[in-house]
């Protein structure tokens, strides 16, 4: 419930502010994360075109950073969920103006 209320803020704060999606939107447990771009079904999935990792670990532990650009050619609506490992999942839609995306050390989701 909380993620949720913290989820809506985020949304909040973006539409009324043109400047950047920033937050740690996932919590600790995270599977994986999934950026879904258009209402096609299969839907697509975006793949990060750019991603840095330290050389041992597994993800998420050994992520520095992954990046997706040129979104805004993307089909819309983009939706960037957190995946669990006990099956749970958490979605955000990104607005219209996003361009780019990161996921950093810490799953800090920033947009701009």
């Amino acid at each position: 419930m909380l993620f949720r209320i913290k989820a809506l803020l985020l949304l909040q704060a973006l539409f009324f502010s043109q400047t950047a999606l920033a937050g740690s939107l996932c919590q600790t447990g995270l599977k994986g994360i999934t950026l879904t771009a258009g209402t096609y079904d299969p839907p697509g999935i975006l793949a990060p075109d750019s991603q840095l990792l330290k050389p041992i670990g597994q993800w998420p532990e050994n992520l520095i950073e992954q990046g997706w650009h040129n979104l805004r050619k993307a089909p819309r609506p983009l939706v960037f969920t957190c995946r669990y490992k006990d099956g749970r999942e958490e979605t955000i839609l990104l607005s219209e103006k996003v361009d780019a995306c990161f996921l950093r050390a810490g799953l800090s989701f920033n947009c701009e």
